[in-house]
């Protein structure tokens, strides 16, 4: 039986890859909770930055209803809340630049799933679909949190009413995804792109996408006041004093992370 989940690295960057795709990688308690494991790990093992994508041409079809029928609602309500949910906040928790590559359908609560990472890179083929509707059912992965402010309330009510499929080009004008990448060869152009993103200061990085997601549930004083507390803490560390010295020297930094 092949692995659910495929965990591969690449220097700083750990590939996370949803391995059903003979279901177009539907998510079930099993694969989300190896999923939350390994970013779990994430946070220890080195790693800079996380890509999170789909084995098979598909990123996620949504949550394997297989899994819910013959359930009760209670039972349903029990996966999204212990092992969906946790899954989801560790992804948007993680220390580290989460970045979905999107090949293919991110539908239900894989465009949840998606939306819960800090960028999303499309291939030309790629598209999302808040298609809970087409069963009669509301969006479950965060999804009425975070694709409001992703692509604004307009466009979030109306992906969440219609259940319409989004392309690629589409969701690049409406701030859904980041950039469209190539078909040809798309998991290399992801990786690149990720590594670039590994070779910045940890510290930065890191303090950098807590504070901006903080500012999100925040006022404009507190942000600044938050801002503050970071550059202090980061000009007080090894990093920050090795991020001046490289620039007085003309160099490349070397970052240590502490």
């Amino acid at each position: 039986m092949s692995e659910i989940l495929l965990v591969d690295r690449h220097d700083a960057v750990t590939i996370l890859t949803i391995n059903r795709p003979e279901v177009r990688n539907a998510l079930n308690a099993d694969v989300v909770d190896r999923l939350r494991e390994a970013l779990t790990i994430c946070e220890t093992d080195g790693t800079r930055c996380i890509v999170i994508t789909g084995a098979g041409g598909a990123f996620s079809s949504g949550a394997d209803l297989k899994q819910a029928i013959g359930g009760t609602p209670d039972d349903v309500y029990s996966i999204l809340t212990e092992h969906y949910a946790p899954a989801l906040k560790a992804i948007r928790g993680s220390s580290w630049p989460v970045i979905a590559a999107v090949d293919g359908y991110a539908a239900g609560i894989g465009c949840d799933l998606a939306c819960a990472c800090d960028i999303r890179l499309v291939s030309a083929r790629g598209k999302f679909a808040e298609l809970f509707i087409r069963v009669g059912l509301v969006p479950d992965g965060g999804g009425t949190y975070l694709l409001p402010r992703i692509v604004g309330i307009g466009r979030a009510l109306e992906m969440m009413f219609s259940g319409r499929d989004v392309e690629a080009e589409e969701a690049l004008r409406i701030g859904l995804a980041n950039h469209i990448l190539p078909i040809e060869d798309f998991l290399s152009h992801v990786v690149a792109f990720a590594d670039e993103i590994s070779r910045k200061s940890p510290n930065a990085l890191r303090r950098g996408k807590a504070a901006m997601l903080a500012a999100m549930d925040s006022n404009y004083s507190d942000s600044m006041a938050r801002e503050a507390e970071n550059q202090r803490a980061i000009l007080m560390s090894e990093d920050g004093m090795e991020g001046f010295q490289a620039f007085l020297e003309k160099r490349a930094p070397v970052w240590s992370g502490r």
